[in-house]
């Protein structure tokens, strides 16, 4: 039986575009699979986004005669869920009502650091609720005046200062912002410290401890306003 030359060249002409046809779907196919890969690969990203953090509130100190203020910040989210924060600031506190009698100066720097959660919220507001260890190391110095009650004396004036002090408190914050433009964030702190370690001093004790506050009562609230830039991926 014979097989006609024009019926072999339509066979393999055929054959080669199956072929064809198969080595582009298998290509097609490949490429899908990297590209669905690549999405993977960015929605599991470890580091999801890096910010500056400025405590915008502390420049009121600027128009207060009390006190002088700075402190900032990073925050490093992780998995868009974990948060790792640090902070460190600088003041000088002058509270008018230290002891009566007294001229009071404190005045330091301090740091904190720690880790948090974000909780689910709506696009473009974010909460976070961290725990937080801080130290401050600080100087304070002071002149208590003494009088004479009769007036037969002069008035005395005795000089104090006590230096290389350090404390040390811990922080639960919860954090509230809302994104207002691209990477800018505006939120608040709201903190409640609890006093560590401290050295009391004597005669008079240390009245304000920077970043902290005063050593009144262990346990202390306080509200911190700030701007956060961040960058994302």
């Amino acid at each position: 039986m014979r097989i006609s030359k024009r019926l072999i060249l339509s066979s393999i002409f055929a054959c080669l575009l199956l072929t064809a046809f198969a080595q582009e779907q298998d290509s097609t196919s490949v490429e899908i699979a990297i590209s669905e890969s690549n999405v993977v690969d960015d929605r599991n990203a470890v580091l999801s986004s890096a910010a500056f953090v400025f405590d915008y509130g502390k420049l009121l100190g600027f128009v207060l005669p009390t006190e002088m203020k700075y402190e900032a910040g990073l925050q490093l989210d992780f998995w868009d869920k974990l948060i790792v924060a640090g902070e460190y600031g600088m003041a000088t506190l002058e509270p008018n009502v230290a002891y009566i009698n007294t001229g009071y100066v404190s005045e330091g720097y301090y740091y904190r650091g720690g880790i948090g959660y974000k909780l689910p919220m709506k696009p473009g507001n974010n909460m976070f609720l961290s725990f937080r260890y801080a130290q401050s190391h600080f100087s304070d110095k002071g002149t208590v005046k003494v009088a004479s009650a009769s007036g037969i004396y002069d008035d005395l004036s005795i000089p104090f200062e006590r230096k290389d002090q350090t404390a040390t408190w811990y922080e639960v914050v919860l954090s509230s912002e809302k994104q207002v433009w691209k990477g800018l964030h505006l939120g608040f702190h709201v903190r409640i410290r609890v006093m560590g370690e401290y050295e009391e001093q004597e005669p008079l004790d240390t009245f304000s401890i920077p970043g902290f506050g005063r050593t009144y009562s262990q346990v202390l609230p306080a509200l911190n306003l700030y701007a956060k830039y961040a960058i994302q991926w």
